[in-house]
């Protein structure tokens, strides 16, 4: 801990210091003719040379305004702007020192009165809590899409990842109209509508539904984004279609299509998507360089349904094969009645080979596992959702949002395994066939209300959300299991398992807000949680008489039933200006907790009560528009499962055994997390650190005994003085120099923690010190040439006491280069190249290996249809090796991964907006004066 908090403190200073400038500041107060204050005035600086916008303010109520710059030893132009009256511009030949321009007058717009409207729209304004930028204002290449046009606006950044920040922020919604395109993430928003078709790109803080209606600040350190399209384009037809065919691959050619449909017309829109291809692509990517191609910059947007089920199905391993469909539609059908209605189906196939060599740590002496599987896993998935928002009247709004998943489930898996000691005797061997098939269906509903009972804050909110649940299943194990030490008998199996399980949550929230001031409320609440879970498992032994599984098997058959009944009380004190936003909840959690269990013809039960401290706190203190400081303190508790709580062994499993111990507490933790953020609008530069940490009161671990050919016996136990805790930081800047844009940065993340669990009776700690660093930077010229290389850096160090070995680490190397060319005309070339290298994995696992792909294409027919070649993984080195450094396991793995193939692909583009289309407006009305303002040199 004083190692964290010393690199901590080191980081601080070192980010501090170079953050200091020379700091100067501008100040004023905005008047009408009338010499009446003006207030949301927007007020930004901009070079004289390019309109690049400097730095930014907004008047307040008062009509002052300030801004913090650094000296500017060239021309520039402060520009004041709102709608209703002229642009007022003062121009500087240099600024370097603080300056008062005392009393600006804004000059009525004549134009107004005379019905006569010429929009001379400012490239940022600020409105509230809003930061709006016009779109038309930055200079996107004509084909560009949303995802280029958020790059050019100053504050915005898309990593590698896509992960997109304003001003340090992360962004969690992007909205088109206010409303989800397709998904709120915005991912298909980004890749596939034209910048063209963007009017403004308004950014301000994450809010949920309540705090929206009520105009409550949002709670959340999140950022959201809303693209809207004028009236005049917000009509019209989109349409993108591409298909490829690829080399042949295990007598199988690889493939790949996917398709967009958009149609627009006032607040009504309908999408159809839809995709097909064998390449690993498991959500939606229409990537103007590679498609679906993974393995690169192509991200995904995955919806419908959940990953998961045997095997690790989901996860990003083996080869996927996928087939998707989709469709949403959303209109208004009457003033303040919107609706949003999705379909999606899914059906996928994973094939994955898996080879592993597992350490086991014990304080007595390690084994090793060595183990080989085949497994092939079938899904479909079905998928309704509705998004209903009516607005009753202005002081009252309803909130519904239903969705029903059907899901149909098959796996199948060859597996064999062997533990041994390090002389390579054996403890145990197994081979395993299975094959099971799942059916499940769920109906979630969330619905709101929401009432404004005046307008000085006064609220009255009421929530419910369910989710019920139905999963039948079927499943067939054909397995052998040998012991080679102390006589013990082999374990032989041919068995089918029937299972049955229903799971039904109800959860009400009723809150009720009252004013004490302008700037504090108190919110009183009460939450009612109720949550039933039924299992109930048949196994039945092959019967040879009748040639079928007709012999019940008691030992490994059981039904459980959970209750459990959470009410909490709380109440609430909430602080809110434009500085500082705090608040603390307090209450207490009630939980009755009942759990029972039918197993060999006895009952199990367990009947208790948990009472813990419910307690929610907040801090967020504003320096300026780009400086902020938060802070977060929750005490959290969860419930023993099933599993843990009930003392009747599970048997299942030939080599685990579980047992539950009935005198388990709750796990009770405490959580912590604070930030700071800083970026400066003027140099494009920013840095912040965060760090959260949970410390445990309680925590629920295993508590395992090996016996002498390794079989595992696990129980569950509560201990305390268990912790974790991260440190990220994260520092970039960008300019540019003419037709030169230049990026750069670093970051890291620095993680240490305190795991505790038994093993053989004795209770070991496992201290782990993770630390991955990353630098990247990107040059763009003009239109012509992009290069972003990266570098990231994986270090793992555990210690171990009371286990015999002592220590572990790991280490892990990659560098990439992304490349893209748009030039001759026409042309597009990018690549994607890196290396890894992965540091002390066991021997007979491939250390490193390059992963090279490229892809050219050619445009025409005025950009309409695009050829493209694609190879992925020139070089032929991919591999699909790993270390997971686990508690008590070492774990080196080597899973199936995609081989070598050549794809051509065709690419088909339309859209048509308003009357004459988006296709071919004009961009880059740069920054700067605008020909209907008041002008002064100073």
């Amino acid at each position: 801990m004083k190692k964290i908090l010393s690199l901590l403190t080191v980081l601080i200073i070192l980010l501090s210091t170079s953050a200091i400038a020379q700091s100067i500041q501008l100040k004023g107060k905005v008047i009408d003719e009338a010499k009446t204050a003006v207030s949301d005035v927007t007020v930004y600086l901009s070079a004289a040379k390019d309109s690049t916008l400097i730095q930014y303010a907004s008047t307040d109520a008062a009509g002052l305004f300030s801004m913090d710059i650094n000296a500017v030893n060239e021309p520039s132009f402060l520009t004041l702007s709102f709608i209703g009256y002229q642009d007022h511009v003062e121009k500087f030949e240099k600024l370097i020192e603080s300056k008062d321009l005392g009393n600006i007058t804004m000059k009525a717009d004549s134009d107004l009165l005379s019905e006569i409207v010429i929009v001379t729209d400012a490239p940022i304004r600020v409105k509230n809590d809003t930061l709006e930028f016009n779109a038309k204002s930055f200079k996107v290449r004509p084909d560009a899409n949303v995802e280029a046009l958020l790059k050019e606006l100053p504050g915005v950044e898309i990593d590698a990842d896509k992960k997109i920040t304003v001003n340090g922020k992360e962004v969690t919604q992007i909205l088109v109209n206010g409303k989800p395109f397709f998904n709120e993430d915005g991912s298909i928003a980004l890749q596939n509508l034209p910048a063209d078709l963007i009017k403004k790109v308004q950014i301000t803080d994450h809010k949920t539904k309540g705090e929206e209606f009520s105009g409550r600040r949002a709670k959340s350190d999140n950022t959201s984004i809303n693209l809207t399209i004028d009236e005049e384009n917000n009509k019209g037809l989109m349409a993108k279609l591409m298909a490829g065919i690829g080399s042949m691959v295990d007598d199988k050619n690889r493939y790949e299509s996917s398709g967009l449909l958009n149609y627009f017309k006032g607040e009504r829109k309908i999408s159809i998507l839809a995709s097909s291809n064998n390449i690993n692509s498991t959500g939606f990517s229409m990537d103007e360089i590679f498609d679906n191609m993974g393995g690169g910059r192509s991200q995904m947007f995955s919806f419908g349904g959940r990953s998961g089920g045997p095997g690790g199905f989901g996860s990003s391993t083996g080869i996927t094969r996928t087939n998707m469909i989709g469709a949403n539609y959303s209109d208004e059908y009457f003033k303040d009645f919107e609706t949003n209605v999705s379909y999606y189906l899914n059906d996928t196939q994973n094939k994955n080979n898996n080879r592993s060599r597992v350490v086991n740590l014990l304080p007595d002496g390690d084994f090793i596992t060595e183990s080989e599987s085949a497994r092939t896993n079938n899904n479909i998935n079905h998928n309704g959702n509705a998004r209903i928002e009516y607005k009753i009247n202005p002081t009252t709004k309803i909130f519904i949002n239903p969705s029903v998943t059907a899901n149909k489930n098959e796996f199948e898996s060859k597996r064999s395994s062997k533990s041994m000691d390090a002389n390579d005797n054996l403890f145990n061997e197994s081979n395993e066939n299975s094959f099971a098939t799942a059916n499940s269906f769920t109906f979630k509903n969330a619905l709101q209300f929401n009432k404004k009972l005046n307008d000085k804050g006064k609220n009255f909110s009421l929530k419910f959300n369910n989710s019920n649940s139905k999963t039948t299943g079927i499943g067939h194990t054909n397995s052998i299991t040998k012991f080679y030490q102390d006589n013990a008998t082999d374990d032989v199996r041919n068995q089918q398992e029937n299972t049955r399980s229903t799971a039904d949550t109800y959860s009400l929230t009723a809150e009720y807000s009252q004013p004490i001031s302008k700037t504090s409320y108190i919110d009183f609440g009460y939450s009612l949680d109720y949550d039933q879970q039924t299992d109930v498992l048949e196994t039945y032994n092959f019967n040879e008489n009748s040639n079928n599984f007709t012999d019940l098997n008691g030992a490994l058959s059981n039904q459980t039933q959970t209750n459990i009944v959470t009410n909490t009380p709380y109440v609430g004190i909430n602080y809110d200006n434009d500085k500082l936003n705090w608040y603390v909840n307090s209450g207490v959690n009630i939980a009755n907790y009942n759990a029972d269990a039918y197993y060999l013809n006895i009952n199990y039960g367990v009947d208790k009560k948990f009472v813990s401290p419910y307690v929610q706190a907040s801090f967020r203190y504003k320096f300026d528009k780009s400086k902020n400081f938060s802070f977060r303190y929750n005490y959290n508790v969860s419930n023993p499962s099933v599993m843990q709580i009930l003392n009747y062994k599970r048997l299942n499993d030939p080599l685990q055994t579980y047992v539950g111990n009935e005198n388990l507490d709750q796990a009770k933790y405490h959580a912590v997390n604070f930030g700071y953020r800083n970026f400066d609008f003027q140099t494009r530069s920013g840095w912040s650190i965060f760090f959260n940490g949970n410390y445990y009161t309680s925590q629920i671990v295993a508590s395992t005994i090996f016996d002498e050919n390794r079989k595992r016996t696990t129980t569950y136990e509560n201990i305390a003085d268990a912790y974790s805790t991260n440190l990220y930081a994260n520092w970039n800047k960008s300019y540019k120099i003419d037709e030169h844009t230049i990026r750069y940065g670093l970051g890291g993340r620095i993680s240490y923690g305190k795991q505790r669990a038994f093993a053989n009776g004795v209770l070991y700690n496992a201290n782990e010190l993770s630390f991955a660093p990353n630098v990247y930077t990107s040059w763009d010229y003009g239109d012509v040439l992009s290069i972003a290389p990266s570098y990231n850096l994986s270090y793992n160090n555990t210690n171990y006491t009371n286990l015999q070995f002592d220590k572990t680490n790991y280490l892990r190397h990659n560098v990439m280069v992304q490349t893209t060319t748009y030039w001759p005309e026409n042309f597009t070339w990018g690549n994607d190249f890196s290396y890894t290298y992965n540091g002390n994995i066991a021997d007979g696992f491939k250390k490193d290996f390059f992963m090279w792909n490229t892809a050219v294409s050619y445009a025409f027919l005025n950009k309409a249809l695009t050829a493209k070649v694609k190879v992925y993984d020139i070089l032929n080195q991919n591999t699909g090796t790993s270390r997971v450094i686990g508690t008590t396991t070492i774990v080196d793995q080597e899973n199936t991964v995609l081989e070598r193939y050549v794809m051509f692909s065709v690419t088909w583009k339309f859209d048509q907006f308003g009357n004459g289309g988006a296709k071919g407006k004009g961009r880059g009305n740069r920054m700067g004066p605008h020909s209907m303002r008041t002008t002064r040199e100073l």
